[in-house]
């Protein structure tokens, strides 16, 4: 019995201290630019009954040379992305691509609930992960 209890207790505590659903997101950088980095996904939904939330959120910097990553609480494959390089380029639109509004500084919002203080709008591009990965690298 004592056993028993003890194997329940450890199967409780691994249970607990797993961590939730998460897009995890490799940013591989491997140009002389410093890349910024915004993303749409939809939140993991602890109560299912309520309507999901699809969030956008920026910026995530990642310097040249250099890996980073982004952990989006998300049990959804799907997610959305942009991308500005410090010499002008852009990582941007695509098939199935959504135009979403932005801003110069950090921002977080709820695509449903656009705050007005958001300047400009962005084409953000359709990205989907495998078994809750996904690897961007920057050529």
């Amino acid at each position: 019995m004592k056993k028993l209890l003890l194997s329940t207790m450890a199967l409780l505590t691994a249970a607990i201290s797993m961590p939730s659903q998460a897009i995890e997101v490799t940013i591989d950088n491997t140009t002389n630019a410093t890349v910024v980095f915004a993303f749409s996904y939809l939140n993991d939904q602890k109560d299912k009954s309520l309507d999901p939330d699809w969030l956008v959120e920026g910026w995530y910097n990642v310097n040249p040379h250099q890996k980073a990553l982004v952990n989006l609480p998300s049990d959804n494959d799907v997610y959305y992305l942009y991308a500005e390089f410090s010499n002008g380029k852009k990582l941007e639109g695509g098939k199935g691509s959504i135009k979403l509004m932005v801003n110069d500084r950090s921002f977080a919002y709820k695509q449903k609930e656009v705050p007005k203080k958001l300047t400009r709008q962005a084409t953000f591009l359709r990205a989907r992960c495998n078994q809750g990965k996904s690897l961007i690298k920057i050529n």
